[in-house]
């Protein structure tokens, strides 16, 4: 294992599955058994380091040592030196030490060596009672192999047991296959982490672009680690995927200050240009002091946030909880880092209103990405300083009032989030909001969506042509508290207006003003509400140079 490759962490379940699964390979008599990809790097006159399977290597290591140590509990002590030889340690001719056929990390090696595949004599009275890391999961890890051993083999006739597990040895052997992939160095394996389809790829390619760096560090080393670590620590607080969230971390960090990256580019672009222990440490102190910018964008609540304005926290909210983009990360990462909190406030408005219109006008292929991340570079480099500067250089790119207008009058929205935050929005317009794009999450919670024209054909009060044509429009839609959702289920328009005419929401009321509803009154009500949507996100500066 590299010497900065991370600790052993397969929880429980991890490790029950895989003993599952080899028990009914083996009791169902299969072939093969396909335990999945290991990439490996190997450079000449090196052993080859393990950059991807290392959860699956150490877990049949630690399974095969407690076979051994049944092996002895059964009195069979040459079976036992067979595994041990073969596949957990070695005799040391010249030293006359056993060595482990497999080396982990400078954190799991030493508990690896002498508490999980040492003999039982070897032990002493039982592990640490408090371990952490890696070591704990690997003693969780042997504890429950040798649990599902004793399982399997305590009904069984003494004479059998022995030779039970010695098959369980052999399908190992014989029929448990692996893919080896090996590349020359950590460029090589990240690329072909794009091509292969496996669990635990974007982990490896976060620890391809972490072993990189940390072997650029030098005598900087432990420095290096302590960046990393801070890093690591505050991309793991935002929850599920921190491997997949470390690497776009990194990929945003790098676009700021270099523009437009492709994830399948960034280490070959990181090989080439951080060549020595200065840009090494340079660029992983950088993003240390970063990450807790963009941690923050998931949450306005972040200490991040103090010294801005409740407009760009609101902002904030709305973009990470009812818009949900992604395309648009880099550059909000730039503003948060760069502009101080007024032009922050338009910025963050301003984002608001270009992620809407281009969910409703469409994204324009790759523009998005390749225009968002030169932005981004340009404020990280600081030649965008204003958010009037960044809104004249997006202005060839993002949708008109008329294009929107026209875009939003046709749009249908299938997504039930977003068309209840426009809804939302659009009626906040209506009661005259200084800021109507922002609709609380709480507020949120608290309403339904009713189609109008129903879904369901056979409740539906027009030709199926008709309402297949417009149902799923923005016109058909209105907002309700969930009881009176329920209340007029099923019921004809006419029943319907009632409730809402008596909807605190305007723009529900302005359904009850109609006296049938068909394909001709939703198409006017939604250009009715595209109307609105100008007002709810335009493109002009919300807040005054």
């Amino acid at each position: 294992m590299p010497p900065n490759q991370r600790p052993y962490k397969w929880d429980d379940p991890h490790v029950q599955n895989l003993l599952q699964d080899l028990y009914e390979a083996i009791q169902n008599d299969e072939e093969d058994y396909f335990l999945g990809t290991i990439v490996l790097i190997q450079k000449p006159k090196d052993l080859p380091s393990i950059v991807d399977g290392q959860q699956r290597l150490v877990t049949t290591s630690i399974l095969l040592a407690r076979i051994r140590d049944k092996q002895i509990e059964f009195k069979r002590p040459a079976r036992a030196d067979a595994i041990e030889k073969q596949y957990l340690r070695d005799m040391d001719i010249d030293t006359e030490e056993r060595t482990p056929r497999l080396h982990l990390n400078p954190e799991d090696h030493q508990y690896f060596v002498n508490s999980i595949i040492s003999r039982p004599d070897e032990r002493g009275d039982g592990p640490p009672q408090k371990l952490s890391g890696g070591n704990r999961h690997m003693q969780r890890a042997s504890d429950i192999c040798g649990k599902f051993l004793n399982s399997i083999t305590e009904n069984m006739k003494p004479e059998n047991k022995s030779d039970y597990l010695v098959k369980w040895v052999k399908f190992i052997r014989d029929a448990a296959s692996v893919v080896v992939v090996t590349a020359p160095d950590e460029v090589g394996a990240f690329r072909m982490f794009e091509t292969l389809n496996d669990r635990g790829l974007k982990a490896g390619a976060a620890d391809i672009l972490k072993n990189y760096l940390f072997s650029k560090a030098g005598d900087r080393l432990n420095e290096a680690q302590k960046h990393w670590n801070s890093i690591t620590t505050a991309i793991e607080a935002l929850g599920d995927d921190e491997d997949d969230r470390l690497v776009t971390f990194l990929r945003h960090f790098w676009v700021l200050s270099n523009g437009p990256t492709k994830e399948r580019e960034l280490a070959t672009k990181i090989k080439r240009d951080i060549t020595g222990e200065t840009k090494a440490l340079s660029f992983l102190a950088e993003a240390s002091s970063a990450v807790d910018a963009y941690v923050a964008l998931w949450s306005s609540r972040h200490p991040f946030w103090a010294k801005h304005k409740p407009a760009t926290r609101n902002s904030v909210d709305t973009i990470a909880e009812h818009l949900r983009v992604e395309q648009i990360r880099p550059l909000l990462f730039a503003v948060a880092l760069h502009f101080n909190p007024t032009e922050a406030e338009k910025a963050f408005r301003l984002f608001v209103s270009w992620s809407v219109r281009f969910l409703i006008f469409g994204g324009r292929g790759g523009m998005l990405d390749e225009q968002y991340s030169r932005r981004a570079q340009e404020v990280g480099t600081e030649r965008i300083t204003t958010a009037r500067e960044l809104r004249d250089a997006m202005g060839r790119y993002v949708p008109t009032d008329a294009e929107f207008h026209a875009a939003f009058a046709t749009a249908r929205v299938s997504r039930a989030h977003l068309a209840r935050y426009y809804l939302r929005a659009i009626d906040k317009v209506t009661k005259d909001d200084p800021q109507p794009e922002f609709v609380s999450n709480e507020d949120m919670e608290q309403l339904t969506l009713d189609h109008i024209l129903p879904l369901s054909s056979s409740e539906a009060w027009v030709t199926n042509e008709e309402a297949e044509a417009v149902q799923k429009m923005l016109g058909n839609l209105v907002l309700l508290k969930p009881n009176q959702n329920r209340e007029i289920s099923g019921k004809s328009f006419n029943q319907r207006r009632d409730a809402y005419a008596h909807s605190a929401y305007n723009v529900t009321r302005m359904v009850a003003e109609h006296s049938r509803w068909g394909a001709d009154e939703i198409r006017a009500r939604q250009t009715q509400l595209a109307r609105l949507a100008l007002q709810a996100w335009p493109t002009s500066l919300a807040v005054p140079d």
